[in-house]
């Protein structure tokens, strides 16, 4: 029925089905009907060939017999049939039916008033510019703009205009379009941090405008965004102006001209449950106690020379995604440094961040210095948890190098005859580690019948004997 050229019957669709409803939502919203100043037929028959014989069970010898019938005659289909009449191709066809149709709507015979027109035309545009398409005028008809569809580059979620402050839906697409603008520049370290961050809007108290002479008039404000409190010490002011410049060139095109700087802020620890009879069950405190003071911890670092790993454990937000950390679980605190060395004025130290992408772990390290003199400090970084300072005499971050920097390291432990120092270990997330506390201690039935359950009881007595055999050759720290 349609009259496009049948070689793009095969085309691949670009404007997917959740496009064409949104549009077909947005068509049925606007005050005028989709025929404009014309009739149905006439309308149609610029894009369609109405002689050709209907499809189906009908009596009636063309389409156009059949659309005036229905239409005109009985009044038996609603203004919107169109959308859904698989004749027209416009839900499931090629993009060019759905975008030759949405052009001829706005054509100046068809649309008499231009705004209206144009103000149509801002809406499609907006509709289609994530599957990369747009309406473009390329002539003019009596000085008013004939549009036609052209391609462009994706731009990214779409994100319904206007955006307010409170929009807590509309400002994480923001947030996803800075994680995929970030993504596609190559910057690892800056997006990974955005993927368990929360974005808000606040009012900055006139602090950036209005200046004396600029003619600002309206209210400024600054966007807050809120992350784990275990990363805030990876917001360098590096990393902060690159995710800031990408954030407020998305705000910008969103019409946001107003948020006019970013502020990095860690999220708020909920408060523990404690039983009513906690005087009572109260275990023995994780951190010294001075006359009748705690002392927290000033460090959250791990000496390898005398520390037990086997006492370390991976641990996350509660939502388990993205960055996880670190735990002791001998003295309850948690780690982000290793000592690797440990001298009266400098410390060599390994920085471990841990993020969770998927079902594994990955590491990204920093390898730094110490410098345990007071004068002569070329840097300093805040502790986590903690609220005091290091000072940092030199630095090397591998974040954003972190996939060939493992490349390199797993090359050297895979070499034959090198021999590369420890030996192997296993680290286990919380729960895990809660698992193997739980049956430590259990005689042999109650661990078989746990892990026949587990399993679906598939474990046999040679099962068994098998992975007796294998445990003898295998070297595991849990």
């Amino acid at each position: 029925m349609t009259s496009t050229d049948p070689a793009r019957a095969n085309e691949p669709q670009t404007i997917t089905a959740v496009t064409r409803r949104d549009i077909f939502t947005h068509l049925r919203r606007i005050s005028r009907p989709w025929w404009g100043k014309m009739d149905e037929v006439t309308f149609l028959e610029g894009l369609y060939d109405l002689d050709r014989p209907p499809v189906g069970n009908s009596q009636l010898p063309t389409v156009r017999a059949d659309i005036q019938q229905h239409r005109l005659n009985n009044e038996d289909l609603p203004d919107d049939w169109i959308f859904e009449d698989p004749r027209l191709e416009l839900s499931h066809g090629p993009d060019k039916v759905l975008l030759t149709f949405l052009a001829r709507m706005v054509h100046p015979e068809v649309a008499a008033d231009v705004e209206e027109a144009m103000k149509d035309v801002e809406e499609l545009n907006l509709l289609l510019a994530p599957d990369g398409w747009e309406l473009r005028p390329h002539e003019f008809l009596s000085g008013r703009p004939v549009y036609r569809p052209a391609r462009v580059p994706p731009r990214g979620p779409l994100v319904p205009l206007p955006l307010e402050d409170e929009d807590t839906g509309k400002l994480d697409l923001v947030l996803g379009q800075a994680f995929s603008l970030l993504d596609c520049a190559g910057e690892e370290t800056p997006r990974d941090l955005l993927r368990t961050a929360v974005l808000t809007l606040r009012r900055d108290g006139g602090f950036f405008h209005p200046m004396p002479g600029d003619g600002w008039r309206a209210d400024t404000y600054e966007a807050v965004l809120t992350v784990e409190r275990e990363l805030m010490p990876s917001f360098t002011p590096g990393v902060k102006e690159v995710v800031w410049r990408t954030l407020q060139s998305v705000l910008s095109q969103l019409g946001r001209i107003d948020v006019q700087d970013l502020v990095v802020v860690g999220d708020t620890r909920p408060l523990p449950n404690i039983p009513p009879d906690w005087r009572t069950q109260a275990v023995a405190p994780a951190a010294p106690i001075v006359r009748g003071f705690r002392l927290p911890f000033s460090t959250t670092e791990f000496d390898v020379t005398s520390g037990d790993f086997a006492d370390l454990e991976i641990r996350g937000s509660q939502d388990s995604g993205g960055f996880h950390y670190l735990y002791d679980t001998r003295v309850r605190r948690m780690i982000t440094d290793f000592v690797l060395d440990d001298r009266p004025r400098v410390a060599t130290l390994c920085s471990v961040t841990i993020i969770k992408k998927d079902d594994t772990f990955t590491p990204r390290i920093k390898l730094w210095k110490k410098d345990k003199k007071a004068e002569d400090v070329s840097a300093t970084q805040e502790v986590p948890e903690t609220g005091t300072t290091r000072a940092v005499k030199a630095l090397v971050d591998t974040g954003d190098v972190h996939e060939n920097f493992w490349k390199v390291i797993n090359f050297l432990q895979g070499c034959t005859g090198l021999s590369t120092p420890g030996s192997s270990l296993q680290l286990v997330a919380g729960d895990e580690a809660h698992l193997a506390e739980l049956l430590t201690g259990q005689d042999r039935t109650t661990v078989l019948g746990a892990v026949r359950t587990a399993i679906g009881g598939g474990l046999t007595e040679e099962d068994i004997r098998l992975l007796r055999a294998r445990n003898r050759i295998m070297i595991r720290v849990c």
